[in-house]
């Protein structure tokens, strides 16, 4: 299937083009395939160091939630202490209340009798009856005496206990406290530590999910100077096939002209031969005074066939203008629209409204009709003009209309205006390299001089 120009006819010289069309394509794609078996090696090597982080961060977490159940326990720990010290402290109240109003009430009575002397224990005392009588009133005040003295070192004996208890128990809660503080410390620690391990994984991710999309443009890439490669290797076929078929044609008329040559030879030495027997016959005749006819020479120019040659047809603008609709930005240096960033535009954006038909800038093969990353769905058609290789682009369309391998002619529909891929509105990109496709686009010229 021979590659379709714009009604300009393919020279011989296009063999040695398309050759070294063919030699270009073939680098290309072998250090498209170096590229990306490199990146595909990066990838696995992400992946793992992404599974190691995953892993580091992963027992970070668990560590994280070891350490939250001891804080938790902690923390009831600290609560239950709290909850004890309250107890021991409001019993140390009551017993300091308690101990309190019994030394008061003993301290009056005391101050009673030393002031007074207390009266009922002196009547108790001169009521005595006899000797005897007074002894035992007097062991019975004694022992009231030691009673009061008792109660007074008991309340002292239960202060003494209860406070060396409080004591115990605010330094357990002080030790609570201070092993909480070391937690909630490791714990800050951690959820440091975490957060970096965790920042790592993200930008892991983002690096593996780059180098996805690296090795998709990689494969993309490849499949594309793959397609071209493929449609070259046809046109060289194509074109051997030419050149036998030429070569058979020119033996053939060759040998039809040494034919013709063979027969005109033998004609003119059969007449040869006639005439010298007629003149032989006419010596043996001598009556006959008539001059000897004179032997008619018969010339025969063998015809050849012209072998039409192709004419080259300069064209200065080979292609058509596949959309109507004003340039929102040219060819050359620019800030991307989606990054800001400074690049180099490598088409023209013509703007439309959407579903717009788009139109083939020329006749060719169409070598891709799909999605491909950045320019969305994507047609791009290879054409050969004057025996030389040509790859128009038409990008961000909304349908494409037709599929790879199709023959187009010129201004035939091949898909309507959109804003897929990396678009940020409905309008056609739309590049022209001299050459094959290839990537970076280093054979992308500007479209304008090229247009009619």
């Amino acid at each position: 299937m021979a590659l379709i120009g714009s009604s300009v006819s393919v020279h011989a010289t296009s063999k040695e083009d398309l050759l070294k069309e063919q030699q270009e394509v073939e680098s290309r794609l072998q250090e498209t395939e170096r590229s990306q078996n490199q990146t595909s090696e990066k990838l696995v090597l992400t992946k793992q160091e992404r599974k190691e982080a995953q892993a580091r961060l992963d027992e970070v977490n668990s560590r994280l939630d070891d350490l939250a159940s001891k804080i938790a326990d902690q923390q009831a720990a600290v609560s239950v202490a709290k909850a004890e010290l309250a107890i021991v402290s409001r019993a140390v109240s009551q017993t300091e209340s308690k101990l309190r109003t019994q030394e008061k009430l003993i301290g009056d009575r005391l101050r009673s009798v030393q002031r007074d002397g207390d009266v009922k224990y002196i009547e108790v005392l001169l009521d005595a009856k006899d000797f005897g009588d007074l002894i035992s009133r007097f062991s019975t005040v004694s022992e009231i005496i030691k009673q009061d003295d008792g109660i007074l070192q008991t309340y002292q004996t239960n202060v003494k206990q209860l406070t060396e208890q409080r004591s115990e128990q605010e330094l357990v809660l002080g030790q609570l406290k201070k092993e909480q503080r070391k937690l909630l410390i490791l714990q800050a620690r951690i959820i440091t530590e975490s957060d970096i391990k965790r920042t790592l994984v993200v930008q892991l991710n983002s690096q593996v999910k780059q180098l996805q999309q690296e090795q998709f443009s990689k494969e993309e890439e490849a499949a594309i100077l793959a397609d071209q490669q493929r449609l070259i290797s046809q046109e060289l076929e194509a074109l051997r096939a030419a050149e036998l078929r030429a070569q058979q044609e020119a033996k053939e008329r060759a040998e039809a002209a040494r034919q013709a040559a063979e027969e005109a030879a033998r004609a003119a030495a059969e007449e040869q031969r006639r005439a010298e027997q007629e003149a032989a016959q006419k010596k043996r005749q001598p009556t006959d005074s008539r001059p000897a006819p004179a032997a008619e020479a018969e010339t025969k120019q063998p015809t050849t066939d012209q072998v039409p040659t192709d004419t080259a047809e300069t064209v200065a603008k080979p292609f058509l203008l596949p959309v109507t609709g004003y340039v929102s930005s040219p060819f050359g240096p620019r800030n991307n629209p989606l990054t800001g960033k400074s690049e180099r535009h490598t088409g023209i954006d013509l703007v439309n409204a959407k579903g717009t038909p788009i139109k083939a800038a020329a006749g060719g093969i169409v070598l891709r009709a799909g999605s491909a990353t950045g320019y969305g769905n994507v047609v791009m058609i290879t054409h050969l003009i004057e025996g030389k290789v040509w790859t128009t682009v038409y990008g961000h369309l909304d349908a494409v209309s037709v599929k790879a391998g199709q023959t187009v002619m010129p201004g035939e529909i091949v898909g309507k205006l959109g804003s897929t891929g990396w678009s940020t509105g409905p309008h056609l990109h739309f590049e022209i390299h001299r050459g094959e496709w290839a990537v970076g686009q280093p054979n992308a010229v500007d479209p304008a001089p090229y247009i009619l």
